[in-house]
C-alpha cells in the first residue's frame, strides 16, 4: 500500500508506449491509465501502438488529450488469397472460447516485427512500455531497446492471485468432484471449488496449447518491472498483499481506472435513454441494467430465457443486446412495452450505472464491468460466461457480498445439489425472474446494496489526492524512473 509520508516532487516519464490487446475491454484500462498519467503530469507523452481495426476506437478515446498519439501497426498481408482471414480483433471471433482466443493471440504475433520497428522509431525513445499480458512477444522488442516494461493483466488481484496459487499448491488434486470445496494456504475462510476456476486452472496438471500460452505470458511478465492492476487496495488487500509477499513481481493497484474519466463524461447519456431513466426515477421505479459485454455469445434459447425472466419479473430494465445474438428478422425491441428498453447501439455503461434510477446490474462479470458497478455503487446479479468471469462472480458474491448469482440448470453440484456440477445448460427464466427481483427488492439485494455503497465511497477516496491508488501511481512511476536512472548510469 502507498506510504503515508510526504513524497518528494513528482517524477515524470518523458514518453510512455502503450500496447493493448485487440479487445476493447483490454484497451479501456490502458486508455484510462494514459489519461491519468498525462493529466497528473506523470508522463509528458503517451503513444498507443495499435492495429488499423482498433485505431479509430483508440483515437476517439484520446481525442483532445494533450500529449496522446496513436501509431498503427498493420497486419502483414496474407501470402495466399485462398487462406482464411486471421482474426484481428475479439470482434472477429464467433465465441469467446479458449481456442478462439488462442487463434487471435497467434494472429497477433504477426505484429511483432512492425511493433519492434515502430517502438524503435518513437521519438523520444520511450522510457516505459505498458503492454497487455497476452502479448508476451513485446518483451523481446523492449529488451532490445532497454525499455522497461509493465504488464497489464486486465483482471483483478483476486483472480490473478488465486490462479497462481492453485497452480503452485494444487489443492484441487485432492477433491473428488467439481463441487467439493478446498482451501488455499494463506487465505483461511475462502472455500473454492474446481467449478469456480476457469481452464486451464481447473486442472491440477494442466497441459496443452492453452497452458503453454499461460506459461509464455507468465515468463514475459516475470521479467517485467511489475503488473499494473485496475483495482484498489481497500477492495482486494488480502490478495494484493499475498501476491507482493510471495511473488517477486510487484503488483501495482492503481484503480478503479474508470474514475479517471471526467464526471461529465461519466454521466453522459443519449437523450432518449436519459429521458427514459429520468421518467423511471420520477415514478420511483427502480431499473435493472442488463449487459453482458461485447464478446459474450448467447444462444437463441438463452436469449428467450432471459427475455421471459425479465418480462415476468415485473421490473423496469435496460437490456443491451448485440446484433450477432439475433437472426435476421428477430425482434426484441418493443416486446416489453415501455417497461423494458432494448438497446442495440453503443451505450455509455458508466453513465447508465451512474444514474440514480439504476439499482442493479445483471452482468457477465467481466472485470471492467465489476469495477464500474462497484465504483457507481450498484449491486450485481452475476451471470459469468467465459475467461475468469466465474472467479470474478465468486469474488463479487461470496467474498465481497455485493451481489447475487444465477446458475445454469445443470450446475447443481456446484451450488449444493447432488450431481457433479458439470458446467453448462441454460440459466432458466424462473431463476432470472426470482434473482432479479431479489436483487432489486429482496433482503439479499438490500444487503448487497449497502455493502457496495460503502465500497463506492472507498473507490473514490482511493483515486482522490492522497488515496491509495493516487499515491501508488506516483510511486510506480517513481520506481520506474529511479531504476532506469541507475541502469543508465551503470551502463554509461
Amino acid at each position: 500500500m502507498a506510504s503515508s509520508s510526504s513524497p518528494p516532487p513528482s517524477p515524470t516519464l518523458r514518453h510512455v508506449a502503450m500496447l493493448p490487446f485487440m479487445a476493447k475491454g483490454h484497451a479501456m484500462p490502458l486508455l484510462h491509465l494514459s489519461r491519468l498519467l498525462l493529466r497528473r503530469g506523470l508522463a509528458s507523452a503517451v503513444t498507443f501502438l495499435t492495429t488499423p481495426r482498433e485505431a479509430p476506437f483508440i483515437r476517439a478515446a484520446v481525442a483532445g488529450l494533450p500529449g496522446a498519439a496513436v501509431v498503427e501497426l498493420p497486419f502483414p498481408s496474407s501470402t495466399s488469397a485462398a487462406a482464411p482471414a486471421a482474426p484481428q480483433s475479439t470482434e472477429d471471433l464467433s465465441s469467446p472460447s479458449a481456442s478462439g482466443l488462442l487463434d487471435l493471440v497467434s494472429a497477433a504475433a504477426a505484429l511483432r516485427p512492425a511493433f519492434a520497428d515502430a517502438l524503435a522509431r518513437l521519438d523520444p525513445r520511450p522510457d516505459l512500455l505498458v503492454h497487455d499480458g497476452f502479448l508476451a512477444w513485446a518483451e523481446a522488442a523492449a529488451a532490445a531497446l532497454a525499455v522497461p516494461r509493465l504488464v497489464s493483466l486486465g483482471i483483478g488481484a483476486f483472480a490473478s492471485y488465486v490462479s497462481v496459487a492453485v497452480t503452485a499448491q494444487k489443492p484441487h488434486a485432492l477433491v473428488g468432484s467439481p463441487s467439493e470445496p478446498f482451501e488455499l494456504d494463506g487465505l483461511p475462510g475462502l472455500r473454492l471449488t474446481k467449478a469456480d476456476l476457469h481452464p486451464p486452472f481447473d486442472d491440477p496438471e494442466p497441459a496443452g496449447p492453452h497452458w503453454d500460452f499461460v506459461c509464455a505470458c507468465r515468463a514475459a511478465m516475470a521479467s517485467s518491472r511489475g503488473t499494473v492492476v485496475n483495482t484498489f487496495y481497500e477492495l482486494e488487500s488480502p490478495y494484493i498483499d499475498r501476491w507482493n509477499q510471495e511473488i517477486p513481481l510487484k503488483m501495482w493497484p492503481v484503480g478503479p481506472l474508470c474514475l479517471a474519466i471526467e464526471p461529465a463524461v461519466q454521466s453522459a447519456l443519449d437523450p432518449d435513454l436519459a429521458g427514459w431513466l429520468d421518467s423511471r426515477l420520477a415514478m420511483d421505479r427502480p431499473v435493472l441494467y442488463v449487459a453482458f459485454g461485447s464478446q459474450a455469445t448467447l444462444s437463441r434459447a438463452q436469449i428467450e430465457e432471459i427475455a421471459a425472466g425479465l418480462d415476468r419479473s415485473g421490473l423496469d430494465f435496460i437490456w443491451v443486446v448485440r446484433s450477432k445474438w439475433l437472426d435476421q428478422g428477430d425482434q426484441l425491441e418493443g416486446r416489453f412495452g415501455d417497461r423494458g428498453k432494448v438497446v442495440q447501439t453503443f451505450v455509455n455503461q458508466l453513465g447508465v450505472l451512474n444514474h440514480k434510477a439504476v439499482k442493479g446490474f445483471f452482468s457477465h462479470c467481466g472485470w471492467n464491468s465489476v469495477t464500474e458497478s462497484i465504483s457507481m455503487g450498484v449491486p450485481i446479479l452475476a451471470f459469468p460466461m467465459a475467461a475468469e468471469q466465474k472467479m470474478n462472480a465468486k469474488f463479487v458474491v461470496d467474498v465481497l457480498g455485493v451481489g447475487l448469482r444465477v446458475w445454469p440448470s445443470d450446475y447443481g453440484g456446484a451450488r449444493g445439489g447432488d450431481d457433479d456440477g458439470v458446467e453448462g445448460g441454460l440459466v432458466t427464466s424462473e431463476d432470472i425472474q426470482a434473482m432479479a427481483k431479489e436483487l432489486i427488492f429482496g433482503e439479499g439485494g438490500r444487503r448487497a446494496a449497502a455493502i457496495v455503497a460503502e465500497l463506492a465511497v472507498s473507490a473514490r477516496k482511493a483515486m482522490d489526492s492522497g488515496g491509495s491508488s493516487f499515491e501508488n501511481l506516483e510511486l510506480m512511476v517513481r520506481e520506474i524512473t529511479e531504476i532506469s536512472r541507475v541502469e543508465q548510469a551503470t551502463s554509461g
